[in-house]
């Protein structure tokens, strides 16, 4: 379990250094990279890359929704929203909760809720009301990014799938499901 942490952390840091590249280098005012997704399927090469992507996520999801059945519906959707948009940098931050979640235990680890309750994460009172404020200026700067773009449709669904599910999770975070151990 100690080599799923690291592998984790490393993802983690990996897409952190390549999320700042991005906001450095080109931001996020055209559709959250909607736009240049779509725009790279007319390649064959980085149209297999893009599916190779998507299916691998579909695969983690997978896990996911069989790992989490019993559980908040609302979480299960913002933790599917977000690997689905964000990729692998969602799924290394839900390997660490499961890691977390098991214990050591193998089948806790893979089988979830399908075998036991779950901890719940102690999130302290600033923590919430921090998530809640941070909630309502992700939903206020999207807003402002979709009129910056006059409401162009694939920049404007890209914002909206992409921020939309950031914010489902700030607003999770700021009203945590009820302690199950």
């Amino acid at each position: 379990m100690k080599g799923a942490r690291i592998i984790a952390w490393v993802v983690i840091a990996i897409m952190g250094v390549n999320m700042a590249n991005v906001a450095i280098n080109s931001g996020m005012d055209h559709g959250v990279g909607f736009d240049t997704f779509l725009a790279g399927s007319g390649d064959p090469w980085q149209l297999f890359i893009n599916n190779d992507l998507v299916t691998g996520l579909l695969f983690m999801v997978g896990w996911l929704i069989f790992r989490e059945q019993g559980g908040r519906l609302a979480d299960r959707i913002a933790w599917v929203w977000m690997i689905m948009w964000w990729g692998n940098i969602v799924v290394a931050a839900y390997v660490l909760l499961a890691l977390w979640q098991a214990g050591g235990d193998d089948r806790r680890f893979f089988l979830g809720r399908r075998i036991t309750q779950l901890p719940a994460l102690r999130i302290s009172a600033a923590t919430r009301v921090a998530s809640g404020i941070l909630a309502l200026l992700v939903t206020l700067w999207t807003l402002v990014g979709i009129v910056k773009v006059g409401f162009a449709p694939i920049a404007t669904f890209g914002f909206v799938m992409g921020f939309a599910p950031v914010t489902l999770s700030l607003l999770l975070v700021a009203w945590p499901a009820r302690r199950e151990i």
